[in-house]
């Protein structure tokens, strides 16, 4: 298998974890052996997943703060151990455990990999489960690099990615389809004709058409109880794939919380933030709360349906 995983990167020039994940199954052993190859060969990672535009807009706010709450405190607690690692000696640093060294990685990548239908949290604990993985290797990646991070990091993502593809097979066909409704008025927002979309997607012009003709039209109610509904979902649910499913975060977002906490060289003011990223700084605290706001959606959740009247959500 790795044999032929091989001879498709080589001839394509570049590889996606998305992909790979997608498509293959690896035990550790195979996924460390697949991490030596790419970087030896230094082959170029090509992200896949719908990344740039915010295209869920959300008139109420508040319908999960309780989320928000937890993920903020959490976020707030890594920045906390990352401020007190960094005032410790040398010395201290290296005898630190080395799953708290690695542990902003896990965070951070969660926030990259972060999407509509997944919880945050949830991701991060799946992460955090990857980079232990990955330090189980930490001897022979240290014979290989002096910089261990690319093979811990990608461990992390591996399970993120293996986490998200093992809850699509148990998520109901609806809610799933319904991520697919959004993600095509995000790409005609975007100025992409029916066809080019159709073609994206691997699915006809007309299914799309009834598609929007099926969400547009139908109550939150109906949607959980047509039966029409639950067949067209489930044809919807054969084509889709883990690489289609947009991102929480655009670029700035995840910019803006990765500086805010710490989770790459340091922790920055609002005043370097908005210098970094060439925006005013009052807006910077605003971003970070409408970031922390995207983060908490979990589409696959019940509440999603329940709340989906009083929330009312728009597509930009």
């Amino acid at each position: 298998m790795l044999a032929k995983i091989f001879e498709d990167i080589r001839k394509k020039g570049s590889f996606s974890f998305e992909k790979i994940i997608e498509n293959y199954t690896m035990s550790d052993d195979e996924f460390f052996e697949f991490l030596k190859f790419v970087h030896l060969e230094n082959i170029p990672e090509v992200r896949n997943s719908t990344d740039g535009s915010d295209f869920i807009v959300l008139e109420d706010e508040n319908v999960f703060i309780a989320e928000k709450d937890i993920i903020k405190s959490y976020l707030e607690n890594i920045k906390e151990k990352y401020e007190e690692f960094e005032k410790k000696s040398e010395s201290e640093k290296e005898n630190e455990e080395l799953i708290d060294k690695y542990l902003k990685i896990a965070v951070k990548e969660s926030l990259l990999y972060s999407k509509y239908g997944f919880s945050f949290l949830d991701t991060v604990q799946e992460a955090t489960l990857g980079i232990m993985s990955g330090l189980n290797y930490y001897s022979q990646i240290t014979e290989i690099t002096k910089d261990p991070e690319f093979f811990i990091k990608n461990f992390a993502v591996r399970y993120i990615l293996e986490f998200q593809k093992e809850l699509l097979k148990d998520i109901k066909s609806s809610e799933l389809s319904y991520i697919l409704y959004l993600k095509v008025k995000m790409d005609k927002s975007m100025g992409l004709s029916m066809k080019e979309i159709s073609r994206q997607m691997n699915v006809s012009t007309e299914y799309i058409e009834q598609l929007e003709m099926l969400f547009d039209e139908a109550e939150p109610e109906e949607l959980m109880e047509n039966t029409q509904i639950f067949e067209k979902a489930d044809k919807i649910t054969q084509m889709y794939i883990l690489e289609n499913i947009p991102k929480k975060l655009n670029y700035l977002d995840e910019q803006i919380l990765v500086m805010t906490y710490g989770l790459d060289d340091k922790v920055y003011t609002e005043k370097e933030i908005a210098k970094s990223l060439n925006i005013a700084r009052h807006n910077v605290k605003i971003l970070k709360e409408k970031a922390l706001n995207k983060l908490s959606i979990d589409m696959m959740r019940n509440d999603f349906v329940e709340n989906s009247e009083e929330a009312n959500y728009t597509v930009n």
